[in-house]
């Protein structure tokens, strides 16, 4: 019997490496020069020693706030491949190990965590954001490690190579935090959305300080933003909160990442950036909600699934073109 749970599991984790390489593959066989930021990221697998060199100049602090370990790993790179090439392996590799990470979690959840993948604001750093989609890779490689220390290393990296994992981070150790000394739920809240405000408040006068290369994106403004994420995911929120005090305590972290997204939304507008990197496993979280919540909330992000491709359809590649 044991043998018999072993060879599925590894014909499982097999199907899966298939799903992931093809996941990659998808990705990376797409046009080079066709979709946004390209030209952006070109630059930095040509001259990211120069731009490193060039904030070093500045200081440790400066270097540390403007994302290192991004720039001396594509200068790295660049010294054994074209700059093309380069650009190839960040869209393959990130997009290979996050399907990895996520599709074996669970074989019975396979459908909808690929499903998850195919959102439009998940592949979205296979496309266009493939600094963060490197990040988020990392970064569920850490949170689905059963070696404490390398899920901490690998968590830690993260704000090195994307910046929004500062607040990541952040929110993770106040739900550590709060696990640890058993915080009520209502608190919780509270310090949560009160972080949230905090860094809408003080977010671009820090990245001025620190001289962070995003300073200018950081401002404290409401203006040209549409409401329709907030209500969608402020329902997610409730329906999460009904599933009872010992899933919200389960889950603090991700509650915390949807909390700190909704009081942000309006101010910063960097704040969908900050959720997409945590977006994943607040998915995963609401598959694990039971009875008509999760058949709720299944149906509302099938539902949100089809309009975000309704109102790409006719977009060149699906709005991430250039």
């Amino acid at each position: 019997m044991i043998i018999k749970k072993e060879k599925e599991n590894f014909i499982f984790l097999f199907f899966v490496l298939l799903c992931a390489l093809l996941y990659g593959g998808l990705f990376v066989s797409l046009p080079l020069y066709e979709f946004r930021d390209r030209d952006n990221y070109l630059r930095y697998a040509t001259n990211s020693w120069d731009i490193f060199k060039m904030y070093r100049s500045s200081g440790l602090l400066v270097v540390l706030a403007n994302e290192p370990l991004w720039l001396l790993l594509n200068a790295a790179l660049a010294k054994i491949f074209t700059p093309e090439t380069v650009l190839r392996l960040m869209i393959f590799f990130p997009a290979t190990l996050l399907a990895w990470n996520i599709l074996r979690q669970s074989s019975h959840q396979f459908v909808w965590l690929l499903l998850f993948l195919l959102l439009p604001q998940i592949f979205v750093h296979h496309i266009c954001m493939l600094r963060q989609g490197l990040a988020i890779a990392i970064f569920v490689t850490g949170w689905f490690s059963h070696n404490r220390y390398i899920r901490f290393f690998l968590m830690a990296l993260t704000p090195f190579i994307h910046a929004s994992f500062v607040f990541v981070l952040s929110i993770y150790f106040l739900s550590f935090l709060f696990q640890k000394l058993k915080i009520a739920i209502d608190v919780r809240t509270l310090i949560y959305a009160s972080f949230a405000l905090l860094c809408s408040l003080i977010l671009a006068w820090l990245a001025s300080i620190v001289g962070a290369r995003q300073a200018q994106e950081y401002t404290f403004s409401s203006a040209n933003i549409s409401g329709f994420g907030f209500i969608f995911w402020l329902i997610i929120l409730f329906i999460m909160f009904l599933q009872g005090k010992r899933y919200i305590y389960s889950y603090s972290f991700e509650v915390g990442g949807l909390v700190f997204y909704l009081i942000s939304y309006f101010f910063i507008p960097v704040s969908a950036r900050i959720f997409e990197s945590m977006l994943l496993l607040i998915l995963i979280a609401c598959l694990n909600m039971t009875g008509w919540r999760r058949t709720l909330f299944l149906a509302l992000i099938m539902s949100y699934c089809m309009v975000q491709y309704a109102i790409r359809l006719h977009q060149p590649w699906l709005g991430f073109g250039v």
